[in-house]
This record gives C-alpha cells, structure tokens and sequence, in this order.
C-alpha cells in the first residue's frame, strides 16, 4: 500500500513539474511587440549614444525594403517561392521583427516595414521596456535579451541565399549601439 502511496505522490509531482514547464513555456511565447519607434524616446538621447539612430541608418533596419527590389524577387523566383519575397515566409522569417507573431502580441506602434528591429535582438518589449531602465536583471526575466552571436546565426548562416561566411568579431563592431552610461545596454 505505502509503494502506491509514493508512486501515486511521484507521479503527481513529475505531472506538476511538467504542467510548470509548459506553462512557462507558453508564458514566454506570449511576450508581446511594441515596435522599435517605442524604443526611440530613450534610445536616441545624445547621452546614450544616440541608439536609436543607430540603428535606423544600419542595413537591420532597412531590411524589409531590400525584400522590395528586383534582385530580391529574383532570388525568390530561383527558389522557386511562390509568394513574392515581401510576402514569404522564407524570407519574412529574417527581413522582418516578429514576422510570425499572433496578432494579438503586436502593439499599435508594431511595423513590419521596420525590418530587422530592436526586438528582433532584444526580444519582445513590452513586458520588459520599463524594468529595464532600472533593472536590467529583472528585465532579462521579462523576455529582454542580449544578443550574441548564436543569435545573428538565425539568420546570418547557410540557409541565407546571399550568406557570406559570419564572423561576429567583424560583424558586431558596424552595428554595436552601446549605452555610454550604461555597459549592459
């Protein structure tokens, strides 16, 4: 009787844990966009580096549009996509921010225009836009992130009709936007 006793107790915890961690897991997924331009009111101060500008004059930004013009469309036709390279999932998944989000988590100031943004990088920001100023620790628990080079290789790799071998040591320096009061931003 006392071994079903403690089978019965095991089981209930292993269907506990495993309830955690997907609940955890659909918690994570449920992080919502706000769009870089939420970003701008604070990242585009002389006093941090002026981030935000940064950003808008680098090739991430511009992204999309570059799905926009003839050479795209003619990579997309050689990969025998049938949607035009704006509109495909092949490319969208690389040239966009949150490009197959639900709706419901993109936020009114949300534009895949945008490209490559803020949030492609640093994750969806809603949760964590505020907690950040202050705490960047807690905001890591918020769904923020720090990108690295694991990262960039989502998109930067062989899959990537125009790939160019990666190098992070050379790649990160053109488009590194630090915080000059701040080194974790």
């Amino acid at each position: 009787m006392r071994k079903f006793f403690w089978l019965g107790a095991a089981l209930m915890l292993v269907a506990c844990v495993a309830w955690m961690v997907q609940a955890d897991e659909a918690k994570q997924e449920e992080h919502a966009y706000i769009g870089s331009s939420s970003c701008k009111a604070c990242h585009n101060q002389e006093a941090k580096g002026q981030q935000f500008t940064l950003w808008e004059n680098s090739p991430h930004a511009h992204a999309y549009e570059t799905l926009l013009n003839e050479e795209s469309q003619k990579i997309a036709a050689e990969m025998g996509l049938e949607q035009p390279a704006a509109e495909a999932p092949e490319c969208l998944k690389c040239h966009v921010t949150a490009w197959d989000a639900k709706p419901e988590l993109l936020g009114k100031k949300y534009d895949q225009t945008e490209g490559v943004g803020c949030e492609s990088c640093h994750g969806p920001a809603k949760d964590w836009k505020i907690s950040h100023m202050r705490d960047v620790e807690k905001a890591m628990t918020q769904g923020m992130i720090h990108p690295d080079a694991e990262l960039c290789k989502t998109c930067h790799n062989e899959e990537s009709p125009t790939y160019k071998p990666f190098s992070w040591e050379k790649k990160w320096p053109p488009i590194a936007h630090p915080n000059p009061q701040n080194e974790d931003e």
